[in-house]
């Protein structure tokens, strides 16, 4: 099943890696509203099992296990990650 970015056409909220299927409507997993499909590229082997560490991301040396938990911790603590 392919792996989604979506955004709420409603209430603007971002979910990353939604598995959907090809044709199916997405809804927003706040409030409920149609989603739009958001252009991203799958790489399963992005991030090894013991973590990844980026320097400009964290400082403090916290380890990152997926996208998902990187763009948390960057949407917290207002940086810019560009195409992540």
């Amino acid at each position: 099943m392919p792996v989604y970015d979506t955004k709420c056409l409603v209430c603007g909220n971002l979910d990353v890696d939604v598995f959907a299927r090809f044709g199916e409507s997405i809804k927003c997993s706040k409030c409920g509203g149609q989603c739009e499909r958001l252009p991203c590229v799958f790489n399963p082997q992005l991030f090894p099992s013991d973590g990844i560490f980026l320097r400009h991301v964290s400082p403090e040396g916290k380890r990152f296990f997926s996208k998902k938990e990187m763009k948390d911790y960057a949407r917290e603590h207002d940086l810019e990650l560009g195409a992540l």
